[in-house]
């Protein structure tokens, strides 16, 4: 992945300003695929990102959990477009990877059901359209990128990073993209969430939904002469159609399952939502 690629993809994403369309938007721009503790047969991330743009604002928060046998995820999303929407969402999914069954939950109603693979296909309104779009790279434009890596180490979110600075010039719509990324070496990628993806991969016959937070887009460090599996900790976007910002705020083992990923109890089970 190359930096004219990741700009094209950028690009194509920000046009589309539709609810859905938007939220995948999210998931692609800021849920890259993070990296966690060697070692471990857990994970738990805590990620915030909002934005502005010319027609609304969004903010958001997604919380993930890694185990061995399941993957969880939580989203808690805002969109105000126009003054004419303001559309609340709060979700959970939980996948069993050895059953192969998906768990929904919305947090709003109070209530969850239980879908197997081709049942959450063809129910869940946010993989309606699909994952992100496949790479091109005939139909791909040489861009002009200058990239500035500091030496500079600076403390964000608990993490010790140290700051990319990438401006990315689009020819044909006389376009530019600023892109600022705080990257931590300090931990690196590790198996379990490779191996969730592989997982997931399996289980959706090759490309996962996007709802469920995970994408093929990579940062490309290694081109700088930066670990390749450094943990991206802050990125912002900057353009004409606005900004993004996307913040890790925790990233660690934990032993057991975290109650914000628990069904409450008072939540109803219904056949489909």
């Amino acid at each position: 992945m190359h930096w004219k690629t990741l700009f094209q993809k950028l690009k194509k994403q920000s046009k589309k300003l539709v609810y859905n369309n938007f939220i995948k938007i999210v998931f692609f721009l800021f849920l890259f695929p993070l990296n966690n503790l060697y070692g471990q047969s857990s994970l738990y991330i805590n990620e915030k990102m909002e934005g502005s743009f010319s027609q609304g604002t969004m903010q958001g928060s997604i919380n993930r959990y890694f185990s061995e046998d399941v993957y969880y995820i939580k989203s808690n999303f805002n969109v105000k477009i126009l003054r004419l929407f303001n559309i609340k969402r709060e979700e959970g999914y939980i996948i069993s990877l050895k059953d192969s069954l998906v768990t929904k939950i919305n947090h709003k109603k109070k209530k969850y059901t239980i879908y197997s693979i081709s049942e959450f296909l063809e129910n869940d309104e946010n993989n309606a359209q699909g994952g992100p779009p496949e790479r091109n790279e005939e139909n791909e434009e040489e861009n002009d990128v200058n990239v500035q890596i500091s030496e500079n180490v600076e403390v964000l979110n608990n993490f010790e990073t140290r700051k990319a600075e990438i401006i990315i010039k689009d020819d044909e719509d006389d376009q530019e993209l600023k892109m600022n990324i705080w990257f931590t070496e300090k931990t690196l990628k590790a198996p379990i969430i490779e191996l969730t993806r592989k997982k997931l991969k399996n289980i959706f016959n090759g490309s996962i939904p996007p709802s469920l937070g995970f994408n093929e887009m990579n940062i490309p460090f290694e081109d700088y002469d930066i670990n390749k599996d450094a943990v991206n900790v802050k990125f912002e976007t900057i353009n004409k159609n606005g900004t993004f910002t996307y913040n890790l705020l925790e990233y660690s083992s934990k032993d057991s399952l975290p109650d914000i990923f628990k069904i409450p109890k008072n939540y109803k089970k219904v056949k489909k939502l």
